[in-house]
Order: C-alpha cells, then sequence, then structure tokens
C-alpha cells in the first residue's frame, strides 16, 4: 500500500511539472501575444514566480521518490542502460535546463524586457529553452512508461 502512494505522488509531480509547461506554451503564451510588450513581461514575470517554487518542488518531489524507488529495487533488477539510463540522462538535462532557465537567463531575459523597446534575442534564446525543456520532460515521460513496463 505505501509503494502505491509513493508510485501516486511520483506520478502526480509529474503530472504537475508536466502539466505546467504545457499550460505556459499552449494556453498562455499564446493568449499573451496581443499583450503589449511591458505588460506581457510583468505578467510574465508574476506567473513564473508563482509557478517556479511549486515546480521546483514538484521537481524535488519527484527526485525524492524517484530516488526512493531506485534504492528499494535489488541491485540485480538495477539495469543502468537501457530506458532507466536514458530517463536519468534526461532528468538530469532537464534540471540544468530548468537551473539555466530560472536562474540565470529567465531574470536577465525579464530585466531586459523592461528596459527595452524592442524584443532583445536573449528573450527568444528564453523562450527557445522553455520549449527545449518541455520536450525533454515529454521525453522523460516517454522513458518512464518504458522503465515501468520492464524494457
Amino acid at each position: 500500500m505505501l509503494w502505491m502512494i509513493l508510485i501516486w505522488i511520483h506520478v502526480l509531480a509529474a503530472m504537475f511539472w508536466v502539466g505546467g509547461m504545457l499550460f505556459f506554451s499552449i494556453v498562455l503564451i499564446p493568449s499573451l501575444r496581443k499583450m503589449p510588450v511591458l505588460q506581457r513581461a510583468e505578467l510574465m514575470s508574476e506567473i513564473g514566480r508563482r509557478f517556479r517554487w511549486s515546480g521546483w518542488i514538484s521537481l524535488g518531489v519527484l527526485l525524492t521518490t524517484g530516488l526512493l524507488r531506485l534504492y528499494s529495487l535489488e541491485f540485480q533488477e538495477i539495469r543502468m542502460g537501457g530506458w532507466l539510463g536514458t530517463k536519468l540522462a534526461l532528468i538530469a538535462l532537464m534540471i540544468a535546463l530548468t537551473l539555466l532557465h530560472d536562474i540565470v537567463l529567465g531574470p536577465r531575459s525579464i530585466q531586459i524586457s523592461r528596459s527595452a523597446a524592442a524584443p532583445h534575442p536573449l528573450q527568444r534564446t528564453v523562450r527557445w529553452m522553455a520549449r527545449l525543456n518541455l520536450v525533454v520532460g515529454l521525453f522523460v515521460v516517454l522513458a518512464a512508461v518504458y522503465v515501468a513496463r520492464g524494457y
């Protein structure tokens, strides 16, 4: 029973993380395109700050529950190659992209957008980085399905 609750919490955290990124890219960003640049930057900054904390909490929950799952497996069952290795590599990439986006480039992009009249190339980089992170997150989910099925 406890094992199923752990998996359930892991899946909920993954849903929150990937679902939040999907919401940003499919719903929020397109609906803000007609908004004036300064207003859009302020709104994105506020929403990003609110999502950042909950997103990092969900990543922490994912890491914790995932490590508990790995730890509980017997050594013979762990195959670091194949889909598990792919999943772990993608998770590392996703965390690196998230750190770069949230701590380094995102805040710089917001500062630039508040002072610049025209779009800055860094803003485009941050948008593409967020999209790449979403794609990586979707592939983490795919790898997780293969790992769960024993491939």
